[in-house]
C-alpha cells in the first residue's frame, strides 16, 4: 500500500454518503484503511467499504455512550486508529420561540456529546505517533443565520472543545483541527432552490464539492499538516457573511 496515509487506520463517523463518503474515499487513496460508520444505512456503508477495501461499524452517535463505543469497535478492527473524522452532525433547531428540550438535547448529543466522546475514547486508545483528529463544523458556527440556533451552539462548542484537546493531546503528538465547510453540493440540498443564489456571495463564484472537503480533510490528516493544530479552516469558497462586505460587493 502506498500513500501519504499507508499504513494508518481512519475512522470517519457519519461516510456512508455525501462528504463523509468523499472523506472516506480521499484517505482510502491516500494509503489508510479506512472505517465506514453509519447510523442506519447499512448497505450503503457496505458498498462503501467494499469499494475502498474497507470496514463498517455502525451506531447512533446521539444515543448514551455509543460515540465511545463505536470508536472500540472501530479500533479493535485493526487493533489500533490513526485518524479520527468527526463528520456525523445535523438536525434542525427550528425558530428560537419553537425550541422544545428534546430538540436542544438531540442537536447537542450528536453535534457536541458525541464529539466529546469518541475524541476522548480516541486519546484513551491510540498509541499512534500521527494521531489526528478532525472535526467537521459548519459556518453557522461563526456566522449568525435564521433558524440554526441550537446548531449553530453545538458546532461552536465542539470547536472550542477541540481547540483545548489540542492543548491536551499535543503532548502527544495529536493534532485536532475543525474545518467548517460552506455551502456544499450534497443529497441534503438536492431539489431546493436556494442553493442556486449562493454561487455569486462566493470569491470561487461556485457551490463547494464534497472532494473540496475531503482534499483539506485529508492534508490535516496527514503529516504535511504536522505543525497545524487547534484551528478551524473556514471551507467556504470565500463567502462573503459580514453586512459590509455585501454592500461592498453591492456597490
Amino acid at each position: 500500500m502506498s500513500g501519504r496515509l499507508a499504513g494508518r487506520v481512519a475512522l470517519v463517523t457519519g461516510s456512508s454518503r455525501g462528504i463523509g463518503a468523499a472523506i472516506a474515499r480521499r484517505l482510502a487513496a491516500d494509503g489508510a484503511r479506512v472505517i465506514v460508520h453509519a447510523r442506519a444505512q447499512r448497505d450503503r456503508a457496505e458498498a462503501l467499504a467494499a469499494e475502498i477495501g474497507g470496514a463498517v461499524v455502525m451506531g447512533d452517535l446521539a444515543a448514551g455512550e455509543t460515540a465511545s463505543a463505536v470508536v472500540r469497535q472501530a479500533h479493535a478492527v485493526h487493533g489500533a486508529l490513526d485518524i479520527l473524522v468527526l463528520n456525523a452532525g445535523g438536525g434542525s433547531s427550528g425558530p428560537i420561540e419553537s425550541l422544545a428540550v428534546a430538540t436542544i438535547d438531540a442537536v447537542i448529543a450528536l453535534n457536541l456529546r458525541a464529539t466529546m466522546l469518541a475524541t476522548a475514547e480516541f486519546a484513551r486508545l491510540t498509541s499512534s505517533p500521527h494521531g489526528r483528529v478532525v472535526f467537521i463544523s459548519s459556518g453557522m458556527a461563526t456566522h449568525p443565520a435564521q433558524g440554526v440556533s441550537a446548531g449553530a451552539a453545538a458546532k461552536a462548542g465542539a470547536e472550542a472543545f477541540i481547540r483545548s484537546a489540542a492543548q491536551e493531546l499535543g503532548p502527544r503528538g495529536i493534532t485536532c483541527n475543525s474545518v467548517a465547510p460552506g455551502c456544499t453540493r450534497t443529497e441534503m440540498i438536492a431539489g431546493q432552490s436556494w442553493p442556486d443564489a449562493v454561487p455569486p456571495w462566493t470569491a470561487l463564484r461556485r457551490l463547494g464539492e464534497p472532494g473540496d472537503i475531503a482534499d483539506i480533510v485529508a492534508f490535516l490528516a496527514s503529516d504535511d499538516a504536522r505543525w497545524v493544530t487547534g484551528v478551524t479552516i473556514p471551507a467556504n469558497g470565500g463567502l462573503i457573511t459580514t453586512a459590509a462586505n455585501i454592500l461592498a460587493r453591492a456597490g
